[in-house]
């Protein structure tokens, strides 16, 4: 939600709205005893609406173009975390859950966009869009940006909540009133939820939070926000709000700096917060708040449709004009004489509702530029208006009512929470039924255990609303077939609803009504005998040929109107938001899942069968169940089976003698190369968290890999990382449905599994198939695939590395000529991939990589270099130089 223009007023009037308080960095003997997130004292809380801190930390810092940038990610996403901690903030982080019923034209409306940023980039230059400034507002954010952010905070420790359905502003507001703390976030909403709050702090909105120089650490027993007595504090401190000079030399490597981060540069940080009073926008619009919710409606929301804006203000308003006027006129309409009675001199109605209704239509009245057509017409508005005022209510409780929750009932308001302990059943009252409900029980709390930890969000959305199941857009070429629509895709994600509607007892689909016209033998007979009896006792024989009605009648006569039996049957099909073939339209898709197959007593669900049966169901679902991937290490099946199917999947969708899908031996390797190396940075990162302080490697340079961030976008490379993201969403859900939950994502588990000692680096992380962003690298991705070799500071390809490649290789490749060439040139001679593959960077693309650095040197001597004319190593080239050549 949002309001529309209120985020421009609070700008407008930030002097006299908002305050400011600073935090200096506290020295490490004391941030050391707060990294134990257990220990609340002297700490700040700050409930955090998460997806405006995902957005903001990624786009702030890394390219979007180039498919996803997770490790890096996740490095400053650990920096972020350390340094609100450095300054006794902790917090909160909240996520939304499924969007609501009402919000489905508005995602409709977000999602072609996203098609419109990905129709832009392919039809931009090779050189323009793989530049650094290529397409700043219209962005389709890498699909694991989320998971990632989520993994993150899982393993440092940090407090988290996710809705399973609708926005988390009012849940961001209850928890900061229930902990007195501040609200952070990039929503204008949260200023009217806080308005009838007592506890809350206030609202810090994400662009309102600065890192500055603060004075020397000397004293650290100040309060948070208490001024450093001397000179220092009338010095000048610089602020570093992320904007960077994008036009140095360097322009092309990781320089760019988040706001929420504080800079390298600084010696002792403080974060200064700028943050709006909880009571601030009641007193400047001089608007009770209880009535502030009809507020924000009247200026506008999600809910209301842009047509009433139209009605409602003039044209030549501004968005400060709008937000004045409504205030003003509900002020009149609250306070003037005629609140309290109506025209003629009677008391109004004493129901607080019609009270409410008379007041919107007396408010809408006055706000109107034209009149209404019709009284039906302005009663719709009415209706509309009060329904998103409606939306600001707080949530009473947010905690979870049972083990089971949300798949309990209670989120349906004419069920609520159907476990036993809910509706006050006891064990021996009914052994039966619990006997028979305690596998889907078992089988919901191990979704409901995920679901609290964030990891099955799809599957939540999927139980909630089968019939909106939107497909996260990837950057894909819109001249081609949707990606999510081929059978391969299709089959995948039809698999993974069947197991997840086996385990949760079935999904919540709608429902349609059958009549039984099949009539069972028996049931005529004795319904035959019965109409006999009763005319026998009415007296009615049964040769009576005339009846009150019709004046005739027959032995079919009947005198006991007979109702057919009717009964409802769920109609088995979750409807996908795709786009349409090669257009850039995203219509409806219906995915049919084959009717329920009944368990034998005491047999398991799928999800909850052990480990290695629900792994041989991942790799069968990807045509991978072979000996070869079988024998690889957990960690990397989910790598290769990805590949392998990407390749199949590809091969079946070139039709004719083209090969244009189909893969080349050397993609393959590419890709396999990159992700193994990817993969291989990981794994350092991860052991290097679990090494004490002084062993581990210095914070500073572990977080910089360096390296160019802006490789050359080829299309077929963005074509096949987009065939690779799409698929591996896909896979991700299957992995949801069964359950294949990472151990890595608790330092402590994970330690316990693989030692942290120097002799254990090469340990593998456990199962992966939930996290395969560890193995995602779009800058490597781009580079390999134009034989370029990476530029990370700690990029390696050792033996180990390529014997890593060998056994991954072997295992992909096992089986596939039984399907035919599925990989163009798959029969050539192997060879050494470093020596022969991959060219050092120099040998490749120095002219385009100079053209998009944003150098000013590169740009001097950009008139020296000319390229190499088809018609000869020295031909000249241009008009006057074909001239030149014909003259010569």
């Amino acid at each position: 939600m949002g309001v529309r223009g209120l985020e421009s007023f609070i700008r407008e009037n930030r002097t006299s709205m908002t305050k400011t308080i600073s935090l200096p960095t506290i020295d490490d003997s004391t941030s050391s005893s707060l990294t134990d997130s257990s220990n609340d004292d002297g700490r700040i809380p700050i409930i955090v609406d998460a997806w405006g801190v995902i957005f903001k930390l990624y786009l702030d810092t890394l390219p979007w173009t180039s498919g996803g940038e997770y490790l890096r990610y996740y490095k400053l996403i650990k920096r972020l975390v350390n340094a609100w901690r450095s300054v006794r903030l902790e917090p909160t982080f909240v996520f939304d859950g499924a969007a609501p019923p009402e919000k489905h034209q508005t995602i409709l409306s977000r999602a072609s966009e996203k098609l419109l940023s990905c129709q832009l980039f392919y039809t931009t230059s090779i050189p323009s869009r793989s530049s650094p400034s290529f397409s700043k507002n219209k962005v389709v954010l890498p699909f694991f940006a989320s998971h990632t952010f989520t993994y993150a905070l899982h393993r440092l420790g940090v407090k988290t909540h996710f809705v399973p359905t609708g926005e988390a502003d009012g849940v961001c507001v209850s928890m900061a009133e229930k902990v007195g703390g501040y609200v952070f976030g990039r929503d204008s909403d949260f200023v009217i939820l806080m308005g009838r709050t007592e506890r809350v702090r206030g609202y810090v909105p994400i662009d309102m939070l600065n890192w500055i120089e603060g004075p020397s650490n000397n004293n650290t027993d100040q309060p948070p926000g208490a001024r450093a007595n001397g000179s220092e504090q009338d010095s000048f401190r610089p602020v570093h709000n992320g904007r960077r000079n994008m036009n140095g030399p360097t322009s092309n490597f990781m320089n760019k700096q988040s706001s929420l981060i504080p800079s390298s540069t600084l010696k002792n940080p403080t974060l200064v917060i700028t943050y709006i009073p909880s009571q601030a926008l009641r007193h400047r619009l001089r608007i009770p708040s209880t009535h502030l919710p009809l507020f924000a409606s009247l200026c506008g929301t999600d809910y209301i449709p842009p047509s009433i804006a139209v009605q409602l203000y003039e044209n030549h308003l501004t968005s400060f004009q709008k937000i004045e006027k409504a205030a003003r006129i509900l002020r009149e309409q609250l306070y003037s004489p005629s609140n309290n009675a109506t025209s003629n001199g009677k008391r109004k109605s004493d129901n607080p509702g019609d009270q409410v209704v008379e007041l919107v239509r007396r408010v809408i009245k006055k706000l109107c530029v034209y009149p209404f057509d019709t009284q039906q017409s302005l009663d719709e508005t009415v209706d509309l208006i009060i329904e998103a005022a409606l939306q600001y209510s707080l949530p009473s409780n947010v905690d979870d009512c049972c083990a089971t929750y949300p798949f309990c009932g209670e989120l349906d308001l004419t069920l609520g929470c159907q476990t036993p302990i809910s509706l006050g059943v006891e064990a021996e009252d009914e052994p039966d039924s619990l006997k028979k409900e305690e596998r889907e029980v078992s089988g919901k709390e191990e979704y409901s255990k995920a679901q609290k930890m964030g990891l099955v969000g799809t599957i939540t959305h999927g139980w909630l609303y089968p019939d909106r199941m939107y497909q996260w857009q990837v950057l894909e070429d819109l001249s081609g077939p949707c990606l999510k629509a081929s059978d391969g895709a299709k089959g995948i994600r039809r698999k993974a609803w069947m197991i997840a509607d086996e385990g949760l007892g079935g999904l919540r689909f709608s429902r349609n009504e059958v009549v039984d016209d099949k009539m069972d033998l028996d049931n005529v007979g004795t319904q035959a005998q019965e109409e006999k009896e009763l005319r026998d006792l009415l007296g009615v024989p049964s040769s009576e040929t005339y009846s009150e009605i019709e004046g005739v009648a027959s032995d079919d006569t009947t005198l006991v109107e007979q109702v057919a039996p009717t009964f409802t049957r769920p109609i088995r099909e979750m409807t996908e938001y795709l786009r349409q073939g090669s257009t850039a339209k995203i219509i409806a898709s219906p995915l049919t899942l084959p009717p329920v197959q009944p368990l034998f007593p005491g047999e398991l669900p799928i999800c909850l069968k052990p480990i290695e049966e629900r792994l041989k169901i991942y790799l069968e679902s990807l045509h991978s169940n072979t000996e070869g991937i079988r024998s690889l290490p957990v960690s990397l099946q989910p790598l290769v089976s990805l590949v392998r199917f990407c390749v199949i999947d590809a091969s079946r969708r070139s039709t004719g003698k083209t090969d244009h899908n189909k893969w080349r031996r050397e993609e393959v390797v590419a890709v396999l190369r990159a992700m193994i190396g990817t993969y291989t940075l990981w794994k350092r990162e991860l052991h290097s968290e679990e090494l004490p302080k002084d062993k581990a490697k210095g914070e500073g340079r572990n977080e910089e890999e360096g390296g160019r961030l802006y490789p050359m976008l080829e299309t077929r490379s963005a074509n096949l990382i987009a065939q690779l993201g799409s698929v591996w969403s896909d896979v991700q859900l299957l992995a949801q449905a069964l359950l294949l939950l990472p151990e890595s994502i608790n330092p402590t588990s994970n330690r316990s599994h693989h030692p942290a000692s120097p002799e254990d680096n090469g340990s593998e992380i456990g199962t992966t198939h939930l996290i395969p962003f560890i193995f995602f690298s779009g800058v490597t991705l781009h580079s390999l695939l134009a034989k370029i070799e990476p530029t990370q500071n700690y990029w390696k390809w050792t033996e180990e590395e390529e014997r890593v490649f060998e056994s991954c290789w072997n295992a992909l490749i096992d089986g596939l000529e039984e399907y035919g060439e599925f990989i163009v040139g798959l029969n050539n001679p192997h060879h050494k991939i470093v020596s022969a593959e991959i060219k050092p960077q120099s040998m490749n693309g120095n002219f385009r990589q100079e053209e998009i650095e944003g150098d000013g040197r590169a740009k001097k001597h950009k008139r020296k270099k000319r390229t190499k004319s088809p018609l000869g190593v020295n031909a000249n080239v241009g008009r006057f130089g074909v001239l030149e050549g014909m003259l010569e």
